[in-house]
C-alpha cells in the first residue's frame, strides 16, 4: 500500500516538474503509474486527454528517466546526475521564458494604393513607399499604430514623392492578405499589437496601409475592398491615373489583362457597349531600365512563406507571391528618358584617346574640380581622367569615382546648411557674387553625367523649390534657425502683449500691416508669411542660381518633366545612397572554382564568411559600415543613378596571408579561399582603415 502510495507522488512529482499538473486528477482517477505510463499507446494518451505528441513523448522520457533511476539506486553517482539534469532542464525553461518575454512587437509595414476600385497595387520605395520596420508597445492601440504607419509615408499629411495629401485619401491598414485589421476580438478583447498577434499567431506580422482617393460625396467610407463606386469624380480619375502610371510596371494577377494606351475589346464584335459608369484606367508603358535583375523562382516550388491560410484559394496565393516579388525587386533603377540624355549628351571616346586630364589634391577636393571648370579648355559633355599627384596607377574608373563622390560631399558642405541628408542653402551674398550656386549646379550635372553619384541631401521642401514653387506647404520643420523657429511657433500661443513685442521683428522679416486685435486666422497668416520668408524667399537667389546650373546640358528640363523619377538623386530616402546588404548581393558576380573542385568547398566557405561580413556592416556591428565597404570595393561609396558599368566581382587568391587588395577601376577585390569568419572580418577592416587613402589600388 505504501508503495503504491508512493508511486502516485512520483508521477505527481513528475507530471508538475514537466509543466503537466492539470493532468494530475486525470491519472489519479485512472490510477496511472509510472511504469504504466511507459507502455502508453497514442491511442491511450488520447483517451486521457494527452492529446499534444509532444507532452505524450515527454512523460515517457521523463517516466522512463525516472525508473532508470530508481533501478540504479545503489549509484548514488547516476541519482546525482538525473536530480542535476532535472535542475538544469528546469533553470533553462525559466531563462527561455525570461529571455523571450519583450515588451515590443516588430512589424513589417507597407503601403497600397488603389488603381482601380478592387485593386490595390504595392508602393515601391522609390514612389515614397516601400518595406518599413517599426518595433511597437504590445499596448498600442489600433489608432496609435495607425498614426505610426501613416506618420511614414505621409510625413506632415502628405507624400511629396506621389504629391498626395492624407486629407485627400481614404485609409485603413489591412493584414498581408488584404483583409481589414480586427478592431475586436471574439474574447472581447479590444484591438491591440499584443493581442493582434495572439490572435494570428504568425510571424513576421505585416500590415499594408490602403489608400484610395475620395469621392467628393463619400463620407461613409468603410475598408471593403471588394466594394466598388458607382463612379468616381474626374479628380480622382486623374489622381488614380497618376499614381498608377508612376507605380511600377505590374505584374498581373491570375484572371486579369494588362491595358496599355487604350482601351480594349473584343476583337471581331459587333456589340455596342454602354458607359456602365466605372472608371477606365490607362496604364501608360513603363519607361524605366532596370541596371540590374533578381532570379526568377527556382522551378523546384521555393515561394516566399505565407503566414497566413489561404484556403487553397490558388488565385490568391498566386496574387500574393506576385505582390511579393515585386516587393523584392530591386530598387535601384532609373528613368529611360535620363538614360536617353546621358547617351545622347556624353560624347563617346576610347580609354586610351581621353585627353581632358583632371589633377586632384585630396585634401582639396572642391577646390581641385572649381580650377578644372575655370580652364578654357574643360567640356562638361567630354570623358575625363582623374590624377591623384603622387599616386600611382591609371584612371580607368575607380579613381574617377573617388572624386565625384568626394566632391559632392565637399559642395555639400560648401552651399548647404542643416541636418544631414536633410539640408537647404546657405544665404550668402559672397558666395552668390562668386556664382558659386551656379557652379553648384553645373558640377552636380557633372556628376550624374559621368556616372558619379546624385546629390541626396536636399530637404523635400528645397527640392519642391526647385521644380515648382506654388504647390510648397510649409512647415516649420523646414526652418534652420531655431530662435526663427520659436518665435513662429510662439505666434499660435502668444498674448496680444507678446505679440506686440514680435512686431518689428516680423516687420524686419517682410510682414507688414497685421494689427490687432490678433485672431486665429491673423495668427495663422503671419505664420504662413513668416514660413514662406524664411524657407523660399531668403534663399530665392541661391535657388535662381543653382536652377541656372543644373540647366547645363539642358539636365533641368528633363529633372523637371521627370521630377518624381529624378527625386531619389536629391533626397536620401529615395537615393542609392542608402546601400543596403540586399542591394550589394544583387549586384555581386561571384567568380567561382570548377563544381565538386577543393577550391570551389574553399571558395563556399570564404563566401560564408563575407556574407556574415556584410551583415555585420549592415548591423552596425563593426567598424565598417556598406558605404565604407563600397568605396573600397568600387571608389564610390553609393551605387551611382545610372549604375555601374557592370556586375561588381569577386576573384579568389589562394595566399592566406594576403590582405583583401580591391581593383577599383575593374570593381574587383581578389579574398583569400578558405577563410574564416573571424579571420576574415579582420582583414577586412585591416584593409579598409588601413589600406590608405585609395584602398590599396
Amino acid at each position: 500500500m505504501a508503495s503504491g502510495s508512493e508511486d502516485d507522488t512520483d508521477i505527481f512529482n513528475i507530471l508538475e516538474e514537466i509543466g503537466m499538473k492539470e493532468y494530475k486528477n486525470v491519472f489519479k482517477e485512472n490510477m496511472i503509474r509510472i511504469q504504466d505510463v511507459v507502455e502508453l499507446t497514442e491511442k491511450d494518451f488520447e483517451k486521457h486527454g494527452v492529446t499534444a505528441i509532444g507532452l505524450q513523448l515527454r512523460l515517457k522520457q521523463a517516466c522512463r528517466n525516472h525508473l532508470q533511476a530508481k533501478s540504479e539506486d545503489t549509484s548514488p553517482v547516476l541519482k546525482k546526475f538525473f536530480d542535476l539534469k532535472r535542475e538544469r532542464v528546469r533553470i533553462q525553461k525559466t531563462k527561455k521564458i525570461k529571455r523571450h518575454f519583450k515588451p515590443t512587437r516588430r512589424i513589417y509595414c507597407g503601403w497600397k494604393h488603389a488603381v482601380r476600385s478592387d485593386v490595390f497595387k504595392v508602393v515601391t520605395l522609390s514612389k515614397g513607399g516601400g518595406q518599413q520596420i517599426i518595433d511597437v508597445s504590445k499596448d498600442t492601440t489600433y489608432e496609435v499604430l495607425e498614426k505610426q504607419i501613416l506618420d511614414l509615408y505621409f510625413p506632415k499629411a502628405r507624400s511629396m514623392a506621389q504629391n498626395l495629401k492624407l486629407s485627400d485619401l481614404n485609409h485603413y491598414l489591412a493584414s498581408f492578405s488584404g483583409d481589414p485589421l480586427p478592431r475586436s476580438f471574439q474574447n472581447n478583447h479590444e484591438f491591440t499589437v499584443g493581442n493582434y498577434f495572439d490572435h494570428i499567431k504568425t510571424y513576421p506580422v505585416r500590415v499594408y496601409l490602403h489608400t484610395t482617393k475620395k469621392d467628393e460625396d463619400d463620407d461613409n467610407y468603410l475598408p471593403d475592398i471588394s466594394k466598388s463606386s458607382p463612379g468616381p469624380s474626374k479628380d480622382m480619375e486623374s489622381q488614380s491615373l497618376s499614381l498608377s502610371s508612376e507605380l511600377e510596371d505590374p505584374q498581373l494577377l491570375p484572371g486579369t489583362s494588362r491595358m496599355f494606351d487604350a482601351v480594349c475589346t473584343d476583337e471581331g464584335s459587333d456589340a455596342e457597349f454602354e458607359n456602365a459608369g466605372t472608371p477606365v484606367i490607362f496604364f501608360k508603358k513603363s519607361t524605366q531600365t532596370r541596371l540590374t535583375s533578381t532570379p526568377k523562382p527556382e522551378k523546384n516550388g521555393n515561394k516566399p512563406f505565407l503566414s497566413e491560410d489561404l484556403d487553397g484559394d490558388m488565385q490568391m496565393q498566386e496574387a500574393i507571391c506576385a505582390s511579393l516579388e515585386m516587393m523584392q525587386q530591386p530598387q535601384h533603377f532609373i528613368d529611360l528618358d535620363l538614360r536617353k540624355w546621358t547617351m545622347n549628351t556624353l560624347k563617346s571616346e576610347e580609354e586610351e584617346n581621353v585627353k581632358q586630364l583632371i589633377v586632384v589634391h585630396r585634401r582639396h577636393v572642391l577646390n581641385s574640380a572649381l580650377r578644372a571648370l575655370d580652364r578654357a579648355s574643360f567640356k562638361l559633355e567630354e570623358p575625363f581622367k582623374v590624377e591623384f599627384p603622387g599616386e600611382l596607377g591609371a584612371d580607368y574608373g575607380g579613381p574617377k569615382r573617388e572624386f565625384l563622390s568626394c566632391l559632392m560631399k565637399e559642395l555639400a558642405n560648401a552651399v548647404l546648411e542643416g541636418e544631414p541628408y536633410n539640408k537647404t542653402f546657405i544665404h550668402s551674398v559672397p558666395l552668390l557674387d562668386k556664382e558659386m550656386f551656379f557652379k553648384a549646379g553645373r558640377m552636380i550635372v557633372w556628376s550624374i553625367l559621368h556616372g558619379g553619384p546624385g546629390f541626396p541631401f536636399l530637404n523635400s521642401t528645397l527640392y519642391q523649390l526647385l521644380i515648382e514653387p506654388k504647390d510648397v506647404v510649409y512647415s516649420t520643420d523646414d526652418v534652420i534657425d531655431l530662435d526663427v523657429k520659436n518665435k513662429i511657433q510662439k505666434l499660435q500661443t502668444a498674448d496680444e502683449e507678446e505679440l506686440n513685442l514680435l512686431s518689428d521683428w516680423m516687420v524686419e522679416q517682410g510682414v507688414y500691416g497685421v494689427v490687432p486685435p490678433y485672431t486665429e486666422q491673423k495668427r495663422d497668416c503671419m505664420a504662413r508669411q513668416l514660413l514662406k520668408s524664411h524657407v523660399y524667399l531668403r534663399i530665392h537667389a541661391e535657388i535662381a542660381q543653382f536652377r541656372k546650373g543644373l540647366n547645363t546640358l539642358e539636365f533641368y528640363t528633363i529633372m523637371k518633366s521627370n521630377s518624381e523619377e529624378v527625386m531619389g538623386l536629391f533626397l536620401h530616402m529615395l537615393s542609392n545612397s542608402m546601400v543596403t546588404m540586399q542591394k550589394i548581393k544583387e549586384i555581386i558576380h561571384i567568380n567561382y572554382s570548377e563544381d565538386g573542385s577543393n577550391d570551389k568547398r574553399k571558395e563556399e566557405d570564404t563566401m560564408y564568411a563575407f556574407e556574415l561580413f556584410l551583415q555585420d556592416c549592415s548591423e552596425d556591428t563593426s567598424e565598417i559600415n556598406l558605404n565604407m565597404l563600397l568605396a573600397f570595393w568600387t571608389g564610390a561609396e553609393t551605387i551611382p543613378p545610372l549604375g555601374f558599368h557592370k556586375k561588381l566581382e569577386i576573384k579568389f587568391v589562394e595566399d592566406p596571408a594576403l590582405l583583401p587588395v580591391a581593383h577599383t577601376c575593374d570593381l574587383l577585390p581578389e579574398i583569400s579561399r578558405g577563410e574564416t569568419p573571424e579571420e576574415f572580418h579582420r582583414k577586412m577592416e585591416l584593409a579598409i582603415t588601413c589600406g590608405g587613402e585609395f584602398h590599396l589600388a
